[in-house]
């Protein structure tokens, strides 16, 4: 791991295209939502589809002392109990890839928040076991399913 002093990192500008589209995540931005209400939207989103908040991660404060002007940054670990059981009963190791990550990010000071969900048809493949893709597919469409639900929640009708 690499070790520097001084605070003069800086989180490179963002621009629309730059986090779209990676193999490992799945991500999609809100401009009708702040980072706060975005939060309190995917923690909702994830006790309704019936997942576990096992851990927050906040990065900012954990890298605020060597770096600057850092956006806000959460990462949260979830997990749901069956696909856990499922996974490890078909491959102990696989217990190195759960829970599962989803980051929310300020892009740009609280008018576009990033949310990105893990794509675990890519993460869990190493595993290279047929039924390993097969939870790992499922436990993905659950995960897009968050993504859907993050902005209606603020619909008012």
């Amino acid at each position: 791991m690499e070790n520097s002093k001084g605070k003069n990192k800086q989180v490179s500008q963002q621009d629309y295209s730059e986090s779209q589209s990676t193999p490992y995540c799945i991500t999609r931005r809100y401009g009708s939502l702040t980072f706060e209400e975005t939060v309190q939207n995917v923690k909702n989103g994830l006790k309704k589809l019936g997942l576990d908040l096992i851990a927050e991660f906040d990065v900012r404060e954990y890298l605020s002392s060597d770096m600057e002007k850092i956006p806000r940054h959460l990462i949260l670990m979830v997990c749901e109990k069956e696909t856990a059981l499922n996974l490890i009963s078909k491959d102990v190791q696989m217990s190195v890839l759960f829970p599962c990550n989803v980051t929310i990010k300020e892009v740009e000071h609280n008018t576009i928040i990033e949310v990105s969900i893990e794509n675990t048809d890519i993460t869990w493949s190493s595993a290279k076991k047929k039924e390993i893709m097969e939870v790992a597919k499922n436990t993905k469409n659950i995960l897009k399913k968050l993504l859907d639900t993050i902005e209606q929640q603020n619909v008012k009708l």
